[in-house]
């Protein structure tokens, strides 16, 4: 079982999903200004790779990463999808501080792993923390959810998904990514849930039985994360000093045709929809 390196503080462990995005991820990599051994800037990076050929070429590209331990690859060659890779990751993996999900399509701040220890001690209560993710358009993503989804807005986007081409229309562009929901965050602001592109979970989710066994590979990851921030009475708040720049990616980006992923999300969100209704939302 890789482990991560030991340290007399509790490491940041970083896992990134990889489909077809490794050269993505060694650019968010570099964009961390990693330092092992700083306590503040520290971190295990994991490469969790559902792509055909990504375990690989993420043994190449951060060879000399693999040699001093920083960074560990794990092949899911099954592709499980994103929070069950997450999942599936920390079975493999020891994690014993916050723990970062993302996207390889992200660049960070070089002050973005000092900032995360800050925002956590900080923010106690805090089970997750929703960090600025600014995409093409020049929008934060986050504040995303200031809560739930309303069942009739779920039930009417599963039907349109039934539609992919619809579908792609309707919904699949403004560069790939989802509409701003909040405007003009602030500092510490409490929300439902953040964005899915990436998604810091406090130590204090694990410790009091936050579940990650979501059922579906993709989409839907914010309402799940949300229902478990809410189950354990805590906290998600908003951390722009957190800062991250996204892009569209190779899975999903708006440089293809996307009919399939509006396929893989009906499943999705026709759960939700009947979860939404059964929650009173």
């Amino acid at each position: 079982m890789p482990d991560r390196p030991s340290a007399q503080e509790p490491t940041v462990t970083w896992v990134m999903v990889s489909y077809g995005g490794v050269d993505d991820a060694r650019e968010l990599y570099d964009s961390l200004a990693i330092q092992p051994g700083d306590p503040a800037r520290d971190a295990h990076v994991v490469i969790a790779c559902n792509g055909a050929g990504d375990g690989d070429l993420a043994r190449r590209v951060f060879a000399d990463e693999l040699a001093r331990g920083g960074v560990t690859v794990l092949d899911f060659p099954d592709n499980p999808g994103y929070l069950p890779a997450l999942r599936r990751t920390l079975s493999q993996v020891e994690a014993d501080g916050a723990v970062v999900l993302s996207n390889c399509d992200l660049t960070a701040d070089a002050a973005f792993l000092p900032a995360l220890r800050e925002a956590l001690a900080r923010f106690p209560r805090a089970l997750t923390l929703a960090p600025s993710i600014v995409n093409e358009l020049g929008q934060d993503q986050n504040p995303h959810l200031l809560r739930p989804r309303p069942t009739w807005w779920l039930r009417g986007l599963a039907i349109l998904h039934r539609f992919p081409p619809l579908a792609d229309v309707m919904l699949l562009r403004r560069g790939g990514h989802s509409s701003l929901v909040v405007k003009n965050g602030v500092e510490g602001q409490t929300m439902w849930s953040g964005h899915g592109s990436c998604v810091v979970f406090a130590p204090e989710f694990f410790a009091r039985g936050g579940s990650l066994d979501y059922p579906f590979p993709l989409f839907g990851e914010e309402l799940w994360i949300g229902a478990e921030v809410e189950r354990l009475a805590g906290e998600v708040r908003y951390v722009p000093a957190l800062r991250l720049r996204h892009r569209a990616h190779a899975s999903t980006g708006s440089g293809r045709r996307r009919g399939w992923v509006a396929r893989v999300q009906y499943e999705g969100l026709a759960y939700w929809a009947r979860e939404g209704r059964r929650r009173g939302w």
